[in-house]
């Protein structure tokens, strides 16, 4: 297509570009990019080298603009078309000083013809040259973003390709249904109508093997969000306990005082290899503390994006809770009978029962937190995408091959299902990187850091 030839024209001549890749902070190493035809230029004026060799390390001083030893490092070289961009690559690993990595830049984009990279430039130009289809360039970021074990092994596996080979084939079958309904709208004399039980069960095919896939991907989704539980209950109930037991550190105060957590805490935990982020939240009653009103008044902003509560309630006094109207009632509610090492309630199957002195219940409560959004057993994440953009494009996809099924079994006009059958095909193409625009790249792209 034309944007496509024009971008990979306008990446062909571009200028070099260079990047910090590692965080700009003091460290035993930090890593430096270029990329770009002047790459080998900027060696020989870095490292005083009239000859480079193709992917091998070496160790060398480097000098800055006056001829002064900067660092003794390591770089590496990466002959075009055989590197990460496609172009020239150059790769310094040297002390992770501050300032010494400033200098580096500072030298290196002093080459006229040498800038400083966007956001996720170098992978960009990745994609542009054909290294990698964009769906994997968007793996890349889920990867860098995954922020637990499961949520890795979902982006890895989308990295490898395995989910978009589903989606690929998919892709292909509706091309061949619609190529058999374009033909017999233009040439119904030779072709004739198409056979609606041969489409139909071509259709209902397509649709099983994507089911999982939207299946799972809703679950890829949440794993790569993780979860979130707002702590609710009555002052002094225990809730600041429950936090520090299930963290394993005591990161809220806990006292005999009601009302002695005045904001909120939060911190996140990993079980079952999904990441849990756990709100601590000052008891809800009516106050005269000006201080203890803004930490309830937090909690009403928190109990929006929070997935669901863990309401705390206390065996030796249960007073039953007082719904504040701000609370969502209708998201999930996991009821929890604390210190029932001072009093044993009786038995509820609807309530987890826990002890922070002795552990008792702690481990029903973890996995209750993780089951009552997901039951991993029912997914493969090879069949899992956890990308919103691509999940999006699916969903609107899938909905369409449902709609062109359902206008085949009804007979509707052709036209219809044409329609239905290209628009689904787009999307699917979307999410494999075959289509794209100058704003969709920008968008992407930008999410990643420099550097990468």
């Amino acid at each position: 297509m034309i944007v496509e030839l024009y971008y990979r024209e306008k990446v062909h001549n571009s200028t070099t570009i260079a990047a910090i890749a590692t965080p700009l902070i003091p460290s035993a190493i930090g890593i430096i990019r270029v990329s770009g035809p002047n790459t080998v230029d900027i060696i020989a004026q870095l490292f005083k080298e009239t000859s480079v060799t193709h992917r091998k390390m070496v160790t060398q001083k480097a000098y800055d603009n006056d001829q002064n030893i900067l660092d003794e490092c390591c770089y590496t070289y990466y002959k075009a078309p055989h590197s990460y961009t496609g172009e020239d690559v150059l790769e310094i690993f040297c002390h992770g000083s501050v300032y010494i990595l400033k200098q580096f830049i500072q030298i290196i984009t002093s080459h006229p013809d040498c800038q400083l990279a966007k956001n996720g430039e170098f992978t960009q130009r990745a994609f542009l040259n054909g290294k990698i289809p964009l769906s994997k360039a968007e793996s890349i970021l889920d990867i860098i973003e995954s922020n637990s074990e499961a949520s890795h092994n979902i982006a890895l596996n989308q990295y490898t390709g395995q989910v978009y080979q589903t989606i690929s084939t998919c892709r292909e079958a509706l091309m061949n249904m619609l190529q058999q309904v374009e033909a017999s709208l233009e040439f119904p004399d030779d072709v004739g109508n198409i056979k609606s039980h041969d489409a139909l069960t071509q259709s209902s095919k397509i649709i099983d093997q994507l089911t999982p896939v939207i299946t799972a991907s809703d679950y890829g989704a949440l794993i790569k969000k993780g979860l979130t539980y707002l702590i609710i209950g009555e002052p002094n109930v225990g809730k600041s306990s429950i936090l520090n037991a299930l963290s394993g550190e005591s990161r809220s105060i806990v006292s005999d005082t009601a009302g002695t957590t005045r904001d909120y805490i939060d911190l996140c935990i990993e079980y079952k290899g999904i990441l849990i982020t756990l709100i601590d939240t000052a008891g809800i009653r009516e106050t005269e503390s000006t201080i203890e009103k803004m930490g309830i008044e937090k909690i009403k902003e928190l109990s929006r994006s929070a997935d669901g509560y863990i309401l705390i309630n206390d065996a030796t006094n249960q007073t039953e809770f007082n719904w504040p109207s701000f609370l969502d009632k209708n998201k999930p509610i996991i009821t929890v009978i604390n210190k029932i090492d001072q009093k044993k309630p009786r038995p509820e199957e609807s309530m987890i029962q826990t002890s922070c002195q002795t552990g008792e219940g702690l481990r029903a409560l973890k996995n209750a937190l993780v089951s009552t959004f997901i039951d991993p057993s029912q997914y493969d994440p090879n069949h899992m995408l956890c990308n919103f953009r691509q999940i999006s494009a699916l969903n609107q996809a899938f909905s369409l091959i449902k709609s062109a099924h359902n206008h085949i079994q009804s007979n509707t006009t052709l036209d219809i299902v044409c329609i239905d059958l290209r628009e689904a095909i787009d999307n699917l193409s979307d999410i494999m990187g075959d289509t794209f625009t100058e704003e969709l790249l920008d968008g992407i792209f930008s999410k990643f850091c420099i550097g990468k």
